[in-house]
């Protein structure tokens, strides 16, 4: 199974590669969409591979400057996946497809911050490093003070303090109001 699904993204990168011109790029996009789509709409049940798989094909696509607008509920679902390959590529392309105003990233910040507050520094990791990137009112006024205690915590280790500082930075850039100054003693 899962050699499979990786040759068919394989498979879709080299056929994209292969294409002659602009037109045959974008025909063989537009049966790739087809595709994604179709199997998020029929097949309720994706197995968590099978929606990392279509999710990264959706990153590859957007990354070709193609316009990406579905598949965004089924990417920030695999950030509440229990193990980590899934909830890399939720996390990941998460912060490539959206922006601090999409409407979608309500729905993960309970998640998000219990990847934050929990113990698993590279669920951590991952959690700091989208917030970061994404930033946004939302993410500031419901993350901050818990990014702010990771980052003047004593028993964390100095790499998840690092994307605690990048992340509160750019929190309090978009929302200065958010830190707590007297949370620094």
């Amino acid at each position: 199974m899962a050699l499979s699904g990786m040759r068919g993204l394989s498979v879709f990168i080299s056929d994209i590669r292969n294409c002659h011109n602009k037109e045959q790029e974008r025909l063989r996009v537009d049966k790739e969409l087809g595709n994604i789509r179709t199997r998020f709409k029929n097949d309720k049940v994706l197995s968590p591979y099978e929606k990392k798989k279509y999710v990264w094909k959706m990153l590859y696509i957007y990354m070709l400057g193609y316009d990406v607008d579905f598949g965004h509920m089924e990417t920030v679902s695999l950030i509440s996946a229990p193990k980590y390959p899934e909830k890399q590529v939720g996390y990941i392309v998460t912060s490539c497809l959206l922006n601090e105003n999409n409407d979608f990233l309500r729905m993960v910040i309970n998640t998000v911050r219990n990847d934050i507050i929990g113990r698993n520094e590279t669920f951590q990791c991952l959690a700091l490093t989208m917030v970061g990137n994404i930033g946004g009112k939302e993410f500031s006024e419901s993350l901050a003070p818990d990014v702010q205690k990771l980052l003047i915590s004593s028993s964390c280790r100095p790499v998840v303090r690092k994307k605690a500082a990048l992340c509160l930075l750019r929190l309090y850039r978009k929302n200065p109001d958010v830190v707590n100054i007297d949370g620094w003693y």
